[in-house]
């Protein structure tokens, strides 16, 4: 026993010699600071999809779907394309037919887009499969009239591979069953009522865009349920939150350690605390005068890192193109 207990601790040497030297990691050095359009154009017909990374950009018409869907394996939630100002209303009935909207709760996403808090909620039992609950959804008052307006809804069913979901008329016809494809290299996938229901090309795959500059609802919670002024259709950018991208704002009236846009560097992010929050950049970097039209708030910027770990500070400077048209967010960015 002795003999062994010394073999062992004269190895412990060489097995020490052995260990590979941890690596340094390198960081590269800060990007250069460059400026971007984002145009929706000047009745914020389009959303646009940025990535900060390559600076590429992809525009498309906000009115282009209706639903969007969790592409991962494992993803349930359905959201509404509140750019258009859409409702959601659960009847609690199985039955399509017999489902009415009569004195139910109409709800829309939150612009934080909480997975808590979606609009359709958890339309699972405790197993995961869907309880066949009939939604009505209301497509948007400013974008379909008449019986273009209004659709019944339900879940048939979610796998780690598809959604199967069944729509129809208000009035009970036109009834579609209908299957959903999930991608996990995108973030959502995107459907419309349209044409009997249709697939539509959205947003590029989700390591390929950070942050879409768009119009959605914002939720003036302060306000009754029932007031005029509750719900507004507003635009600003929405986070990739899907992609496993995070973002914090830094604002000179309320963050602590605040420090100007110029001389914040990558010192500095350990001070931060990032949050997957959709609308942390939202709108709320520009305000609307009377007077002036719209302005910049200063003294404010924000910070995206991005799937791969980049952290990027943003800064607006305007929202009006070169020939004076709202609709065109600019801001300069710069890679810590």
């Amino acid at each position: 026993m002795g003999r062994v207990f010394w073999i062992l601790i004269l190895a412990l040497p060489l097995l020490a010699s052995c260990e590979k030297e941890e690596e340094p990691i390198i960081l590269p050095a800060p990007g250069n600071l460059q400026t971007m359009a984002a145009s929706m154009g000047v009745n914020y017909d389009n959303q646009v999809y940025v990535d900060f990374k390559t600076g590429t950009q992809k525009s498309v018409p906000y009115r282009s779907y209706d639903l969007a869907f969790e592409a991962s394996g494992g993803g349930f939630r359905i959201y509404l394309n509140t750019g258009k100002f859409m409702f959601v209303a659960l009847t609690g009935d199985t039955n399509m037919v017999a489902a009415d909207s009569t004195g139910k709760v109409w709800r829309t996403e939150t612009d934080q887009l909480y997975d808590d808090s979606t609009a359709f909620g958890d339309y699972r039992d405790a197993s995961g499969v869907s309880k066949g609950e009939t939604y009505i959804v209301d497509r948007g008052r400013t974008e379909h009239f008449g019986s273009a307006r209004w659709r019944k809804f339900k879940v048939v069913e979610v796998t780690s591979n598809q959604y199967i979901i069944r729509f129809s008329n208000y009035n009970n016809t036109g009834v579609t069953e209908f299957t959903i494809p999930k991608d996990p290299e995108y973030s959502l996938m995107y459907f419309s009522f349209d044409n009997g229901g249709t697939m539509v090309d959205v947003a590029p795959k989700k390591a390929d865009w950070d942050v879409v500059f768009t119009k959605y609802t914002f939720t003036y919670y302060s306000e009754p349920v029932n007031s005029p002024f509750r719900y507004y259709l507003v635009t600003g950018a929405l986070l990739n939150k899907w992609s496993g991208c995070v973002n914090e704002q830094y604002r000179k009236d309320s963050t602590q350690l605040y420090v100007p846009f110029e001389t914040f560097d990558a010192s500095k992010l350990s001070d931060v605390s990032f949050n997957t929050l959709a609308a942390k950049i939202g709108f709320s970097w520009k305000d609307y005068d009377f007077t002036l039209g719209y302005v910049i708030i200063p003294d404010r910027f924000y910070l995206v890192r991005d799937t791969e770990g980049y952290v990027y500070k943003i800064r607006f400077y305007d929202f009006y193109d070169d020939l004076g048209n709202k609709g065109t967010a600019k801001f300069e960015y710069k890679r810590l």
